[in-house]
């Protein structure tokens, strides 16, 4: 199994992050799970993904130790294959190549390869300049130095393997381990199809005195990071606003942010209270609160 799954995983470290199956945009504020992309304000599949991951490698140790060193880690399998190429003397000049390659592929776990890209070739960024750069040198010393060295005695998963790896590992483990690891899988499934990737905000912007009345000005904040256009239709159960802007659906393009301002007028106190929501009505939300009009 291991000489099918080595170079599978190492594929998949090198594609997951360019066709946005899962990576973390800092900058951006926002993380893709195969493709969808969400706000970290909607962090729950985020969350509970990392939780899997950490899980996962923590959990092969239950059934064989250095199970994931053996199998899945993409630095074990590009040092065995640098090892194999050393008898014909092609393990240094592919390391040199292999070394910029994975220090992009790292930053772009984190940060748009296009911002990347621009940064290394543009000077757009510094510090992302900077990072590389860094990382570069790091790579390039387990790549072309250390390799399985730092496998054995620098890489800080096999200590905390034997942290949390008990002496004695029964069958019964095993199945738990497994139960729970796919159990925290298919929440993280879930998590991600019951998540919207449309943020919706109210803000105040003003309070006016005008008279014998009130008028409150309101701002509707509305952020689509889905891959497709967002229809959003806002519905008033009480009191309406002057001049509604809501009276038609808004339609929000992929990637775009909109901000509504929207005003109430009050003599005494009212209830407010209306609808935002989306093409999917599971994801609607609701505002109520009151006004006064002294």
């Amino acid at each position: 199994m291991r000489k099918w799954l080595q170079p599978v995983i190492l594929l998949l470290f090198f594609i997951v992050p360019y066709f946005d199956l899962f990576r973390i945009d800092i900058p951006g504020g926002q993380y893709y799970w195969f493709t969808r992309r969400l706000p970290f304000s909607q962090a729950m599949p985020l969350l509970l993904t990392v939780l899997w991951l950490v899980f996962l490698v923590l959990g092969l140790s239950f059934f064989k130790p250095r199970l994931f060193c053996s199998h899945f880690c993409p630095h074990n399998t590009i040092s065995k294959f640098l090892r194999a190429l050393q008898r014909y003397k092609l393990d240094l000049p592919l390391a040199i190549l292999l070394t910029p390659l994975v220090a992009f592929t790292l930053i772009a776990y984190f940060v748009d390869p296009h911002r990347i890209w621009s940064a290394l070739t543009e000077g757009t960024s510094g510090m992302v300049l900077i990072f590389f750069l860094v990382l570069c040198l790091f790579i390039g010393a387990l790549l072309l130095r250390l390799r399985h060295k730092f496998c054995s005695t620098v890489c800080p998963y096999g200590y905390i393997q034997q942290m949390f790896r008990p002496e004695r590992t029964t069958t019964l483990g095993k199945i738990v381990t497994a139960a729970l690891l796919l159990m925290l899988g298919g929440a993280t499934v879930l998590s991600v199809f019951f998540t919207s990737g449309l943020e919706i905000d109210l803000g105040t912007i003003a309070r006016v005195n005008a008279g014998n009345r009130m008028i409150y000005t309101y701002e509707l904040r509305l952020v689509n990071n889905r891959k497709q256009s967002e229809s959003v239709s806002v519905t008033f159960h009480k009191l309406e606003p002057i001049r509604n802007p809501f009276a038609e659906p808004i339609l929000i393009q992929s990637g775009e942010a909109m901000k509504i301002p929207f005003s109430f007028e009050v003599q005494q106190t009212q209830e407010v209270e209306f609808d935002v929501c989306p093409q999917q009505p599971a994801d609607c939300e609701r505002f109520r609160f009151s006004l006064s009009g002294t």
